[in-house]
């Protein structure tokens, strides 16, 4: 199956100030309507700068009141046959899926975001997997112990599943349908994150819609 795209380019005019109780009379739909839940598997990777704004966004709609119910699935191309010569990227995601625990997983994954995208370590040092298990309470021995064996496999089979939903690009959604790549710019962290989300949701549903891109 041909996988959606929806770039965003521009932010919505939808300020935090039209969040106020006080003015919530007028306010837009989005903001009156019952509270939203949001659901899919998000197969990404750590390196991807799209899939960084993607889980920001996802972060501040759940602050919003979104009802978030995400599956983060990693996803890499290419061989990973060999658990011992897996690229960092791929050790990263492998590492992240040897988590068995969803807490602690979630607290590893933002970690291993920040780290990347906000402090600029990279995946080749060891030690921004082990900072980010120390931050999730993650005996760091024991993570690297797993991931040639629990976290390689359910690597393998994320990545099988994602190939098999006609996943090409990172980050992509599925809800019960093609994926919906995501593509964004910088200018997604300027407003609000509940109509953007609206916009994805909506792409998921619609098969009418396939394309929408800026150039």
């Amino acid at each position: 199956m041909r996988p959606r795209r929806l770039v965003f380019d521009r932010a919505i005019d939808a300020r935090s100030n039209m969040c106020s109780m006080s003015s919530i009379v007028g306010a837009p739909s989005w903001l009156r309507s019952p509270a939203m839940q949001f659901s899919g598997t998000v197969y990404f990777d750590f390196e991807s700068k799209n899939a960084w704004r993607l889980f920001l966004l996802l972060t501040e709609a759940a602050r919003e009141g979104v009802k978030v119910d995400a599956d983060w699935v990693g996803y890499v191309q290419g061989d990973l046959d060999d658990p011992h010569a897996m690229s960092a990227g791929a050790r990263a995601l492998a590492a992240h899926a040897a988590v068995a625990e969803p807490q602690r997983r979630q607290v590893l994954r933002t970690g291993l975001f920040t780290l990347i995208h906000r402090q600029g370590d990279t995946l080749d040092d060891e030690l921004t997997i082990r900072a980010a298990a120390k931050v999730a309470g993650v005996d760091a021995d024991t993570l690297f112990g797993a991931i040639p064996a629990s976290g390689h496999a359910a690597l393998r089979d994320g990545c099988a599943r994602a190939r098999q939903a006609g996943v090409v690009n990172v980050p992509s959604i599925v809800r019960h349908g093609s994926p919906l790549y995501v593509a964004t710019t910088p200018a997604l962290a300027e407003g609000a994150a509940k109509p953007r989300l609206v916009a994805i949701d909506q792409m998921l549903e619609d098969d009418g819609l396939w394309r929408l891109e800026k150039p």
